[in-house]
């Protein structure tokens, strides 16, 4: 009864804060000192009863699984600090975002633990949910910035066939003046964003990627981050 109980807050989507709630209660877990190995292996076997049921994981569930995972590893195996230990969890967005990712992590969490050995304090429910919680808000942001971005590439898209087609013969236009200019066979891809701001930077790499599709021009890139050549494709 339970089991179900948990699995139906789960489906319909209710907050992750009451399912930590309801696992402590059901688990009989202590407030005070909070058994994360215990907490996050059923939280997780949940998780994995309902993909079973081929419903879908809400993304914060997902997210707080992920640091739940992350939180039973430096319990597992604590390594020796200079002070206390604080959860801090600013670089999850570079971590789990899946729920297959964090079996595959689970998995790896069978490996032999390293020999070092240290008492950790106690850790609270409030203070449990608090680190999940600046956990949720940092994915938050995240997903904000990548919709905000979104949004602007697609105002850079949503425009008619015409208008594109003017847009990518203007800048064909200005690739062979810059290399009739320099007298170069290629030319660097700042040099033909006339200010560099993201809607402009988006607004003429659109273009040269239509033009590379089309076979008009070659791109190329020593490293991440490294200026961006443009060559012109000749005529087969």
């Amino acid at each position: 009864m339970e089991e179900q109980i948990l699995l139906d807050k789960i489906i319909k989507q209710e907050s992750w804060e009451d399912l930590i709630d309801h696992i402590v209660a059901m688990e009989g877990l202590d407030p005070w000192d909070v058994d994360l190995v215990k907490l996050t292996d059923t939280f997780l076997k949940y998780i994995e009863r309902i993909e079973t049921l081929d419903f879908r994981i809400p993304a914060k569930v997902v997210l707080v699984a992920a640091v739940l995972l992350k939180m039973k590893a430096e319990v597992a195996w604590p390594t020796i600090r200079q002070r206390p230990t604080e959860y801090s969890f600013e670089s999850l967005q570079d971590d789990l975002t899946s729920y297959e990712e964090i079996k595959q992590k689970l998995q790896q969490m069978t490996l032999e633990p390293g020999p070092i050995r240290i008492v950790k304090r106690k850790v609270t429910l409030d203070e449990l949910l608090g680190a999940l919680t600046k956990a949720v808000k940092v994915e938050d942001r995240r997903e904000t910035r990548k919709k905000t971005l979104g949004k602007r590439i697609r105002r850079q898209i949503d425009m008619s066939e015409e208008d594109i087609e003017k847009r990518i013969n203007a800048l064909m236009f200005e690739i062979d003046s810059f290399l009739l200019q320099l007298g170069s066979d290629k030319v660097e891809f700042s040099k033909l964003v006339k200010t560099w701001d993201r809607d402009q930077i988006v607004g003429t790499l659109l273009p040269i990627l239509y033009l590379a599709t089309r076979g008009k021009v070659g791109t190329e890139q020593e490293d991440f981050f490294k200026e961006i050549l443009i060559s012109k494709r000749k005529e087969i």
